[in-house]
């Protein structure tokens, strides 16, 4: 009886073992060399900043070299004696971290019109358009045509608060002249909350607009109005 109770044991024991999924690439080198300051899943740790939202805004070049010189302003150090491979391997692990509340930036690849490929981390997307955050490091306004993207951007930019550095606030845009102006409307609008009034020119630039309050900024797809982020400091 005692040999025929142990067998199963053994058979459930090996299957277990053999059942378990190998550690991802790069986990190891995350827990040796990243948990102890950001954390076991990258959300922050007791010495480090939650790092789930911060890779995904980051290429794998950037990320490399982030690696091999570290922060040191910051108390990051340096992990130069990682090799080419050890690196890759953490990259790809670090991006399958995700934040506590399960989602987080995502990055993606589309075609746009032309048969091109751009690849970045989305800021927003809907069904008719799409933010994205390239990895030139330019923010790129897509609208939907069938399977593929069209690049928008504005006709002429505002770049100051004058329209340019002579002050003129001169623009050379004529779609607007004085036989259609009455018969303007709206096409969105967006409301800054917290904020009771705005003296302040809007800037924009290659399509997107940038709206400012007290120690806050909005930036906006001029196009649909939708807003692309956000970044607030408190008062001082």
């Amino acid at each position: 009886m005692r040999v025929a109770m142990l067998v199963p044991v053994a058979l459930l024991s090996a299957s277990g073992v053999e059942a378990q999924t190998p550690p991802m690439p790069g986990a190891a080198t995350f827990v040796s060399r990243c948990a102890g300051c950001h954390g076991t899943t990258g959300n922050g740790g007791e010495l480090g900043p939650a790092i789930t939202a911060r890779v995904p805004a980051r290429t794998d070049q950037e990320l490399t070299t982030l690696l091999h010189d570290g922060l040191p302003a910051s108390g990051m150090p340096s992990f130069a004696t990682l090799t080419s491979p050890e690196a890759a391997d953490l990259i790809g692990y670090l991006r399958t971290l995700r934040p506590q509340n399960g989602s987080g930036p995502e990055r993606a690849q589309v075609t746009v019109a032309g048969g091109a490929a751009l690849e970045g981390l989305v800021m927003n997307r809907s069904a008719s358009d799409m933010q994205l955050l390239g990895g030139d490091r330019r923010m790129h306004l897509l609208r939907k045509n069938g399977n593929q993207y069209r690049r928008v951007t504005s006709q002429a930019d505002w770049p100051s608060y004058n329209g340019d550095t002579k002050g003129s606030r001169y623009s050379p845009l004529a779609a607007i002249n004085r036989g259609n102006v009455a018969s303007l409307a709206p096409k969105w609008m967006f409301s800054l909350p917290n904020t009771s009034r705005l003296q302040v020119t809007p800037i924009v630039a290659e399509g997107v607009m940038y709206v400012t309050a007290a120690n806050e900024c909005y930036a906006l797809d001029a196009g649909s109005g939708r807003e692309i982020w956000h970044y607030q400091r408190p008062r001082t």
